[in-house]
């Protein structure tokens, strides 16, 4: 009979039917990564699920934590619950406090599967059509190998991010490939913080559509986004799926000053070469319509901590005063 539950599994639909039955219990929601409408089984997208579902079953929470006012449409379009934009805790914990590391022009924030992906069975289901876990992250074979030729000709120094630590062997041995004939810096994940650390000492922030890549355009740093991700598997097919298209479920054009959702090595060079380009003041300038839209920063978790005060709950600092 706890008064609260709370989840970081913000994307487990069940999670919503609970407070019918337990309408003495707060139930909150904290949404721990970006959310697209595919799986890995065919009409089991996170908001297909949510659709269907919502039909027969109320589905509400007391609150959901998102990550910024476009998640927050996104849920309350099925679910009945007050909205809390907190951006991302984890990167709101970090927060400024982040230890200077070896310093990169260009790091890649890998997205690599928990699995070896060549010969992979895994397929991703965007509504009725589906494609293989190669063509999926086919995009980021692309961009390792377009960076690690250009790093090459420019001089400029460049590492792979690892999204896993070493003990998954595959992930180094997948962009050690997809340099190929040139060579890369492949850095795995040593600690909760490693890959933040990485990105905050870097000049230059490359991604495909990862959660930690909105981040840190949030904080203000200099990020592209390559989320040609359907673009590299297919012309035709990019025409009809957008879920990794960047800002989804945003309408924000194909490019923008610091995007492209095409798979082209000539829109990424021209995209690069004009971030790198910016004054500060044009940087910040270019990001600012975004931010709020997509990624909250609010380091201390200010809007989180003040939630849980005004429902009464208590905090560290205020436990141990009691």
């Amino acid at each position: 009979k706890p008064r609260f539950v709370f989840t970081f599994l913000d994307n487990n639909v069940d999670f919503y039917k609970l407070p019918a039955i337990f309408p003495n219990t707060k139930f909150i929601a904290i949404q721990n990564g970006q959310r697209a409408n595919y799986a890995n089984q065919i009409g089991f997208g996170f908001f297909d699920l949510l659709k269907k579902e919502s039909v027969d079953c109320k589905l509400s929470a007391h609150a959901i934590c998102v990550l910024g006012t476009t998640a927050a449409d996104q849920y309350t379009k099925y679910i009945h619950a007050k909205q809390v934009v907190t951006g991302s805790l984890k990167n709101n914990l970090i927060g400024n406090q982040i230890e200077p590391v070896e310093h990169f022009d260009i790091v890649y924030v890998s997205q690599h599967a928990p699995f070896e992906i060549p010969n992979s069975e895994v397929k991703f289901f965007f509504g009725s059509k589906s494609i293989t876990a190669s063509e999926f992250y086919a995009v980021e074979l692309k961009i390792v190998r377009f960076l690690a030729a250009r790093s090459k000709q420019t001089n400029q120094s460049f590492a792979v991010l690892g999204k896993r630590t070493d003990s998954s062997p595959y992930e180094r041995d997948f962009f050690s490939s997809a340099a190929s004939p040139n060579t890369v810096r492949f850095i795995p994940r040593t600690s909760e913080t490693s890959t933040y650390e990485f990105c905050n000492s870097a000049s230059l922030i490359v991604t495909a559509d990862s959660t930690i890549g909105y981040e840190f355009l949030a904080r203000g740093n200099r990020v592209v986004f390559l989320s040609g991700r359907i673009n590299a598997v297919s012309d035709e097919l990019s025409r009809e799926i957008h879920d990794t298209d960047f800002g989804f479920p945003l309408e924000l054009g194909s490019s923008g000053p610091f995007w492209t959702n095409t798979a082209n090595e000539s829109d990424f060079e021209q995209l690069i070469r004009s971030v790198q380009s910016m004054s500060d003041a044009q940087w910040a300038t270019a990001i600012s319509p975004y931010n709020d839209l997509l990624m909250a920063y609010q380091p201390g978790n200010s809007a989180f901590i003040q939630m849980l005060q005004s429902e009464g709950i208590p905090i560290a600092n205020e436990g141990s005063q009691r």
